[in-house]
Parts: C-alpha cells; structure tokens; sequence
C-alpha cells in the first residue's frame, strides 16, 4: 500500500485506479459492509472528508524569515474494527515517501534527470584509520557492491611518501649503540596496519587508488601533496584536511558520484535507487551534511528517526515527532550547504565543479597555501559568477537520502 494513498495526497494514476477498484471490492463484500472484513482492508472508499494539516513547520534564513508549510490533505475516516485509529497509527514511510515529504516542505521537486553515477568515495591518507571505521567501511563496501554501487577509497601516494621518509629516519635514530646518551625511544610503526586495512576494503570491493591518479602532465597535484606531506611532519594537519577538500572535488569531476567522510555510514540508504541532481540543468550538486560533532543538537533527532526506522506503523506521537523531527534536519541540511562538505555528490565534469576546482587552485597560488574547500561553496551552488538565488540553490543540495545515513558514530567529531 503506498503511505501518500493512506494519506490521500497519492497523485499516482495507477495508484489511484488501483484504489478504486479495491473500493469497489469492499463495497460488494459483505463482511466489509459489517466492517470485520480482515482481508480487504480496513480503509473503504470516502465517507465524508476532513482536511487536516499534515505539516507545518517555521524557519529562517540568514536573511529573510519565511513560514513554510505543506499543502493540507484530505483524510478518509477508516470503518469497522478499526474505526477511530486514524487518530493513533500512521505507515512509517520509505525513503522514497520520505523524499516526497521533503519535496513538498521545500516546495521544491526531487531531481529525475541528470543521474550521478553510483559511486561512493571516501579520502583518508596518512596513517590507519580506527578500527570501528574500517570495519563501517567493509559492511558499506560488501553492501554497496552486492547493489551494484562501486566504493573508492582514495589517498596521497606524495604525502605518504614524505610521512614514511620522515618516519624511516626516527626510526633510524633509535639505532646502533648509545654510550654517552640515552636511546630515543623507537616511534610506532603502524604502516603495516594501514595496509592491513586496505586490504580488509579490496577484498570487501573497494577500489584503493591514490589521488596523483588524476594529475595532469604539470604535476601540479603532486608537488602540492609534497608540500602538504611536509606540513604533516611538522604536524600541521590541517593542510591535509585542505587537500582533502581539494581531492574530493577532483575525484567527483573525474569520476562522478557522492563524497562521503569516513566517519559516515551508508546506514538504511536506499542503494536500489539511481540518484540524480535537483537543479535543472544538473549542476548544483547534492549536499545535506547534518552533524558537525557529537555535541550537535541534530544527533537527538537522529537517533530518534534511526529508532522508530524498522517499524511499519507509528503511533500519532511518534509520527509527530517523526515530522518534527524531518522538518528540523531539512532545515539544518539545507543551510549546511555553506558551511559543511562531508557529503557532496555530483555527476562528474559539471561546469560548477570544474569552476571550483580552477577557483580553489588561484585561491592556493594567492594565499601560498590551501584552504578550506567550504570557502569556495558558492561556487559550487553557481559557477564562477558566484552569483543567484541562494535560497533556490541550497534547498536543491538537499538529498532525498538526507536522514538515511548514519552520521552519528563514535568517529564523528572532527
């Protein structure tokens, strides 16, 4: 049964002859007429309308303040045996309702044109990630190729080069014989971990690959990772979460498909589902990054969305709290657009992310030294011009997967 037939917002033609003809069914059965009829239905056909407001919800904006609020919708009253329970359970909608939800609080329609290839990347150079993330990454990884999804993990071959050469000669220190001093204390070398955890991704389906793959014949790419790799030994670390920001815009206009932080599961995300960009001309892309560390007041809303997830049906309390809920992470998903990239996903070679790619390597040569990715975000939402409707722009970074994923774990502080 679709949730927005219950809801009697389906727009659906098939849907809605479906419906019908299940009315008419109900309305030659007998036991339907008692009302005790267990194999049609409880929902018969309209007895009277009532509107009820499905949604409402208030918000502002940096610069203007705006009531937003979804069209009402009519209800029909259910008969029989549960008669009266429209007031206390509710379907708890899929993903795909939960997207027309969205869709109709923005007042802004989910894209269906321009597809973003179903590619997952994630960046981490330097040493061996925690052990929770990698064992997050290998069930993403297993999952998402089982869907037909492919799952990347990209890093600096330069930057690891200039971190083990620096490591190689601590190392080195801590050897031969000391008879007027005190043998330094050997570092820990826990590059046989980091490789131990690539491996554990490859054989999980994930393609290991450094990011100097995607250099052009200047180089330029790999004397930056040079530079960042130096920075790292004096730990500035810092420069390599710049590159970072750098690095996903490359591997998203080279290959395509979302940019997720490592510390970010794929949760209940829908993977049967092609994703596409909401703008028309499919440049803007999607965003939606709702948690900056654990003491974000989002994670509350979360955890109750992720508690209520598996049930069918939810009581009028709980479906209260799941609109409330949904209303206020849209709103947080939407002006984090200009403040937060963990989640960026674009069809590749876009003009947008070409633009930003070209902005950030100006900003580098000016500033003698990397930046923040998020300083270039209008960019991102409209070109070189950085000009536009920035409210219309950052309600199409906001992806029908917004509340699906997993973002709250033990990693996520940053």
């Amino acid at each position: 049964m679709c949730t927005f037939c219950d809801l009697g917002i389906c727009h659906d033609p098939g849907h809605r002859s479906q419906a019908l003809l299940r009315e008419w069914v109900r309305d030659t059965c007998e036991l339907c007429t008692l009302g005790i009829c267990l194999i049609h239905g409880a929902s018969g056909p309209p007895v009277g309308e009532t509107i009820i407001p499905l949604f409402d919800v208030k918000r502002s904006l940096r610069s203007t303040s705006t009531s937003v609020s979804l069209t009402e919708v009519s209800s029909t009253p259910r008969r029989g045996i549960l008669s009266g329970m429209e007031d206390r359970t509710y379907w708890n909608p899929s993903q795909s309702d939960e997207a027309l939800i969205i869709s109709r609080l923005l007042k802004s329609p989910m894209g269906t044109q321009h597809a973003i290839p179903k590619n997952i990347h994630r960046f981490w150079t330097g040493g061996p990630m925690s052990p929770a993330v990698v064992d997050d990454l290998v069930s993403d990884g297993a999952r998402a190729k089982q869907a037909g999804w492919t799952c990347y993990l990209w890093y600096s071959a330069e930057v690891e080069r200039v971190l083990d050469g620096h490591l190689d000669g601590e190392i080195k220190k801590t050897e031969g014989i000391f008879i007027f001093s005190k043998r330094p204390p050997k570092p820990v070398d826990k590059r046989p971990t980091r490789t131990n955890q690539r491996r554990r991704l490859e054989l999980a389906g994930f393609r290991v690959v450094p990011i100097e793959k995607l250099d052009d014949s200047s180089n330029w790419l790999s004397e930056l990772a040079t530079l960042v790799g130096g920075a790292a030994v004096q730990r500035n670390w810092d420069e390599v979460k710049y590159f970072s920001d750098l690095a996903r815009l490359l591997y998203l206009n080279f290959v395509g498909g979302i940019h997720m932080d490592v510390d970010i599961s794929l949760g209940d995300m829908d993977l049967t589902q092609t994703y596409f960009h909401n703008d028309p001309n499919g440049e803007v892309p999607l965003m939606g990054s709702l948690l900056r560390d654990q003491s974000d007041p989002m994670i509350p809303k979360l955890r109750f969305l992720k508690k209520i997830r598996r049930r069918p049906l939810l009581t009028k309390e709980e479906y209260d709290g799941y609109m409330e809920a949904l209303s206020a992470l849209v709103e947080k998903g939407m002006l984090a657009a200009g403040m937060l990239n963990a989640l960026i996903a674009s069809r590749p070679n876009t003009t947008h992310l070409k633009d930003t790619i070209v902005e950030f390597r100006k900003a580098i040569l000016k500033n003698k030294g990397l930046i923040s990715g998020m300083a270039l975000s209008r960019v991102m939402l409209f070109g070189k011009s950085r000009q536009g409707d920035v409210e219309q722009a950052m309600k199409w970074t906001v992806p029908p997967y917004l509340v699906r994923l997993d973002p709250d774990t033990d990693e996520s502080n940053l």
